[in-house]
Formats: C-alpha cells, structure tokens, sequence
C-alpha cells in the first residue's frame, strides 16, 4: 500500500484531529475541518459560536515553533518541511478563554490510540480498554480505517522488555485496516532493534513473492498514544486461524457459534439480563476453547456460570446438551484445523513435544490436546513426519529402529563448537495410517522450499528456533508458514559473531544451534541429506534469483523505494528513540539501510557459488555424504522410447572383509522406488517418463543405495550417528528429460 504519493508537487498524507479545549464555555468550540492535511494546501478551521471580534490572537505551531500569528482565524498552508510534526492552532479571545486543535502531519498512516493506561503501563497478562482511530490518506478507503473501540495489551518477548514497546490490537469488529485483510486481531509490531524499521515487512513480503501459502501482510504507521508521538510501527495482522491470514477450519468458530446459541436461549429465557448477553456469549467461548472435551462428550458444564451463580447467588442453567446447538455429525473428521507453533519460550506448554525434543504447541486451537480425536492425529502425524526426515530413506517405516533423546547434552565452547553428551533410546512406536509415507506426502514440499531458502537468505537467529508456524487443513499435508520474527534478519544481531557473517550457512553453523539442543535436528538439517530437495532448493533459487532477489538488492529497488517512502517518519522516530535498541545500539535509519544492503549485496554474491550447481550445494552444505563405493552412470534419457535407463556401478572390493552389495534401490523424486540386483558390479533400470516431474525443463533426481542380502540399507559410518540419522552407502544423479545435466 502505498504511503506517500506525489502528485503535481503535492504530498497527501494523513492525519487525527485531536480537540482539547481549555474552557469553561463548552458551547463554544473551534477545530481544524479536515482529517488529512496535504502540502501546499490550506487547513480550514471550523468555529462555533466565535465571532471575528472576540478573538485577541489565532497562533498556528509546527511542533514547537510558531509559524503564523494574526488576529483573526486564519488559515494555515503546511510545507512538505511541516511532515513528521504536530500541527497546532490556539485561538485566544479577548475574555481570556483559549481553544487548541492540532493534527498529526505524517507521511505515513496515522494510528491514535486513548486509553486510561500509559504508554508504559501496558500489561502482557491482560487486554487495556482504549479507542483507536486509524487515519489515511487519499489512496485508502474509508472502509480500511477505523473509529471505534479496541483492546490493547503488550506483547513479544524479548522485545516487551524495551522501552519502545509492542503491542496486541483487538478491534470491536472485524475490519479490513489499510487494505490488509479483514480481522479484529492486529499486532502493532516496535521493531525497536531494528535501525531500518523494514526487516520484518521485507521478510514477509519476500516470502510471499516466492510463493509462500501463506505470508502476513504488514504497512507501517505512525502512533500516537494518548497525544504523545511514539515513533513508527509495524501494523500487521495477527498469525491466527482467519480467512485473511492462516484461511484453514476454525474448531474454535464451533465454539463461538455454540456460545452464540447458549447465550441468546438463556436471555429468551430471562436467566440473563439483556445487557448481560454479549458478556455470557464471551465466557462461554472462552469456557469452550479451553477445554474440547465436549467434542467426545457432547455435553458441557460451564464453568463461568457456575462461579457467577456461586459470587452472585443467581440459578443459571450451567450443563448444556450440546447436541441441541450444532449438529456433531456434520463436523468433519478431526485431521487437521490446526496453527501448531515451535518456541523455546514456551517448552513448558509444548503439548506437541516431539521425541527430539521440538517444542511444538497448540497455538489455535488453544486447547487441541484437549480434543482427543485431534490431538491423537496430529501427534501421530507430527511424530512420524520427524522419524521420516531421520530415515535413510526419508520415509517413514514401521519397522525402522525409533530413538527418543533422553539426554540432551551440552554445548562444547571449548573444543568441538557443537553439542556433545546427547543421549538416545531406542523406544517401540507404530502408525497405523502413515507406514510407508514419505515426508513430502506429509508437509507440503513448497513451503519447504521456501522456508529453506528464506531461512538461508536472512541468515536469521531465530530461523528453525522460535517463531516457527506450522499448519494443516482438514485434508491436505502441514505447511510449514508463515514467515514471522525476522528482525534479526540480515546481521542484525551479535555484530561480531557469525550470524554476521554472510557467508555462512544458518542451517549448518553450530552457532546457530548452541543455545538448544532441538536446533541440532531441526528439519532442515535433514532435508539438506536429501539430494531430491537440494534440486528442488536449486531450481527455485534461481526461479528467484534474478527476478525477486534482485529486485530487492539493485539500486532503486523494493529496498530502496521503501527507504525513500519512509525516510522522514524514520527520522522522527530516531530523534525519538535515539536509533537501534539492538546490537547496534543507536545506530540510525540511514546507516541501517547501507548496512542492510552491503549485507544482502555480499549475501547474494556467495550463495550464487554454492549454488552454481546441485553438486556444488550439496558439497557446500556438507550434510549428506555421498559414498565413492558407487558410481553413478549420466541417465540415458534417448535410447528407449518412453524409458529413461539409470545404472549405477558397485565399486565395492568383493573379499571377506567388505561386504558385497546384492542389490541395489532406486529412489526417483521422493516417492517413487525400484529395485535391481547387482549382476557383474552392475545394477540398472528402467524409469518410464510417467513417473518423471511434469514440469517442463525439471530437473529429475535418482538417489541409489546399496542393499543387503536381507534387502535392507547398507550403512555408510560417515555422517551416521546411532538414534539421530542414517546415512546409506549412496549416490544420487539428476537429469533432464531431453539431456544430461
């Protein structure tokens, strides 16, 4: 959206009219007509009441400095030099009495926010009372802002504790706010570590551009709480199950509509006063969101109106036959409806808690554990989607060997500079519904792909860490979106240390991995092992290459044309903030923006090296160890009409020391296999252009193993670690349809 527009030598901008008058004659009034001030164009004033000869001055201001006296209402015509500052008349009659109206004068939009708590009185714990208005220019409806009532309570995490402060919005109804979706659930996001105020909005916007399912809308604005300037602001709208940000089914919509229902019988039936019912409608939800159990009983004794009958001695019906307000039958089969989340912050409510110690929750529903039908699906699946990633194959078997940590460890500072002391056991697990599924049949391969490559691009902290969003719909695999936290993108923390460093791997480097042991087997540490994502990670950096990321980091590009809108708003909230709260400490707008782009700039010119090819990315991340055992011929794609023939040969001395493979399996693309026995140190087959990518110009990618004479995997010692992963004595090769890459 856009927030400056220059037309004919004019800049729209927005404004909030704020009126305080300082008199006892409250019949008289005087205010400025407009809501949005435009350069070079006269604000009006409108006046109640005042005639011409009581006034004894009209003064105009621009921040702190007058602009314009005279002695009779008049008119002011603001600058495009009066941006960024609060524009103020006082009008003084000659009895003494005064009168004040200013106006915000900003380039961006303008957020106004009243509310009886301070700016730094805000809690976390619960939602502040307050009134927001939301102002705009020219360019935006009047249906995207906003008059009306709010909620407003503080948030983040780390962040929270600074004094430029984050903060949760929740609206009195839904609205569609600067265009960005339609919702009452808004975040206000500080980015007070961030000089540039920009690396969260680029994150987002670049995750959708590279086709992420999912990826959180956001426009910076201008706050003002209780008439104080406090700088500029992420607004964006919250991760949460809606139609305008994760769109999947909402069980706890099930709850609202079944509150709604309740509510409206007991005010028919007078146990509750009229003025009562939206209050009870509240409780009730918030009652049925906590605990599902009603999902299997069918049944609900609430407990809000059991504590209102005891605090106020009133006999409100409190067990309901949930039966007679929505029919159970109709509900789909509870697999999936899900926002699941990965955070260290919350390990101790991490109902989800996976056998390698992910910290997976339930973010909506809340309280999905309590639903058993769901919360048994979506462990199970969640689980077998971590054993899949750990399996030499990548896919999941019952019968492969399952491990649990049991010891975490700890993280070598000294010596290895990675986490030592890790403990597995090997524990019986057993999926009825998922026993030979591999992992791109579990969560959508896309999104691994461009979570890999945005994880990788912004060599962020956090990646893989906190802030991770995974979800599901009824039908379909998890997706693993969207991209959320990212500022401390792009070296923007620990100057110094590695995560400055932009030629690095982030999901490799053990710095990244030294606070948790759960980020030594983050997913993507496994997807890397896998040479069929490793192409598919190749063909879409360069899909984006010189389309998406180069429009970010060329002069006058995304990064610059959004420096250029946001250049005055950043000052202000410098000179109010004194820059970065970061690990950068004070350092301004300007000097965040160079260092931003220096950065991406020497980002980009690296990852171009390493991914010149499928081979030189797999060689440069280093985690999946091909073995010289084998020996992979250039798949002919021509001599058999309608097959592609793969052999591959065993380098392998037969003699008694060295076991000889009998067989060997082929694994195209992920999903599909067959198997060859090895005749004279040779195995091959035949692939059929059916089962090949349908994409045109798609790269195919064959990984083969050695068999046993039981069939099963050969292992490789090098890069296996016994209850982690294990690595097959391997190769793999890609190709093309019509030639030999």
């Amino acid at each position: 959206m856009i927030q400056k527009k220059t037309l004919g030598g004019i800049i729209f901008v927005s404004c909030y009219i704020l009126i305080q008058t300082c008199s006892s004659k409250k019949e008289q009034q005087i205010s400025i007509d407009k809501n949005t001030v435009i350069a070079n164009e006269p604000i009006e004033l409108t006046t109640t009441h005042i005639r011409h000869s009581d006034i004894s001055s009209c003064t105009w201001y621009v921040g702190k400095k007058e602009v314009s006296r005279g002695t009779d209402l008049v008119f002011y015509k603001p600058s495009e030099e009066d941006a960024e500052n609060f524009i103020r008349v006082l009008i003084t009659l000659k009895d003494g009495t005064s009168y004040e109206d200013s106006v915000y004068f900003s380039t961006l939009p303008v957020m106004y926010i009243e509310s009886e708590i301070s700016y730094e009185n805000v809690r976390k714990e619960e939602y502040t009372s307050a009134f927001m208005r939301l102002t705009g220019d020219k360019n935006y409806l009047p249906s995207e802002l906003y008059h009306g009532k709010a909620e407003i309570h503080l948030r983040g995490n780390t962040t929270s504790e600074l004094t430029k402060r984050p903060f949760k919005l929740k609206l009195e109804e839904k609205t569609n706010l600067l265009g960005l979706g339609e919702t009452k659930h808004w975040v206000l996001l500080a980015n007070a570590i961030d000089s540039t105020l920009l690396r969260n909005k680029l994150v987002y916007d670049f995750s959708g551009d590279i086709g992420a399912d999912c990826h959180m809308n956001s426009e910076n604005v201008t706050l003002i709480y209780n008439g104080e300037y406090q700088g500029v602001y992420q607004l964006c709208e919250q991760v949460r199950v809606g139609e305008s940000s994760v769109n999947i089914f909402d069980w706890e919509d099930i709850a609202n509509k079944i509150a709604k229902k309740i509510s409206l019988d007991l005010k028919y039936e007078k146990q509750i006063m009229v003025e009562e019912q939206l209050l009870i409608e509240t409780l009730l939800e918030e009652d049925l969101c906590s605990d599902f159990s009603w999902m299997k009983t069918h049944s609900y004794d609430f407990p809000s109106l059991k504590k209102l009958n005891e605090t106020e001695d009133r006999d409100i019906q409190t067990n309901f036959n949930l039966e007679n307000y929505i029919n159970f039958d109709s509900l789909p089969d509870p697999t999936g409806g899900v926002l699941l989340e990965m955070d260290f912050y919350h390990k101790e409510d991490a109902n989800l808690k996976t056998c390698y110690s992910l910290p997976i929750y339930y973010n909506e529903p809340f309280a999905g554990d309590t639903y058993s039908k769901l919360n048994a699906y979506i462990r199970e699946q969640i689980q077998v989607l971590e054993y899949a990633l750990h399996d030499t194959d990548f896919t999941y078997h019952n019968e492969s060997p399952h491990y649990q940590v049991i010891g975490e460890g700890w993280f070598d500072w000294q010596d290895s500079f990675q986490q030592v002391g890790v403990k597995y056991k090997a524990i019986d697990f057993y999926s009825g519904v998922f026993d030979g599924v591999h992992y791109s049949e579990l969560i959508d391969m896309d999104s691994l792909i461009v979570n890999f490559l945005v994880c990788e691009f912004t060599v962020n902290w956090d990646s893989m860490k906190n802030s991770v969003f995974l979800y599901k719909d009824i039908e379909g695999p998890f997706y693993i979106s969207p991209a959320w936290d990212y500022d401390w993108a792009w070296g923007n923390s620990n100057f110094g240390l590695n995560t400055w460093d932009p030629k690095i791997w982030q999901t490799t480097d053990e710095f990244f991995a030294n606070e948790e042991y759960y980020q030594t087997v983050q997913w993507n540490r496994y997807l890397i092992r896998d040479p069929y994502f490793l192409t598919l990670a190749y063909e879409k950096y360069w899909q984006i290459r010189d389309t998406v990321i180069e429009d970010l980091i060329r002069d006058s590009g995304k990064i610059d044309q959004y420096a250029e809108k946001l250049k005055l708003a950043a000052d202000a909230n410098d000179e109010k903030w004194g820059g970065s709260m970061g690990s950068y400490e004070g350092q301004k707008f300007d000097e965040g923006i160079d260092s931003l782009k220096s950065f991406m700039k020497q980002r980009v010119e690296w990852l171009d090296l390493q991914f010149a090819s499928v081979e030189t990315l797999r060689s440069s991340l280093g985690y999946y160890m091909v073995s010289d055992d084998l020996a992979v011929e250039p798949v002919d794609t021509i001599s058999q009409k309608g097959m592609n023939v793969v052999t591959v040969h065993v380098l392998l001395p037969e003699n008694e020391c060295t076991e000889y493979p009998k067989s060997m399996s082929f694994q195209l693309n992920g999903t599909h296999f067959y198997t060859a026995n090895v005749v004279d140190g040779t195995a091959k087959i035949l692939i059929p252009d059916c089962d090949l990518r349908e994409e045109k110009g798609a790269l195919n990618t064959v990984q083969v193993r050695a068999l046993d004479e039981k069939g099963e995997y050969m292992i490789n010692p090098e890069g296996t670690v016994t209850g982690d992963y294990r690595n097959g004595i391997s190769n793999y090769v890609c190709f093309l349809k019509d030639g030999v890459t």
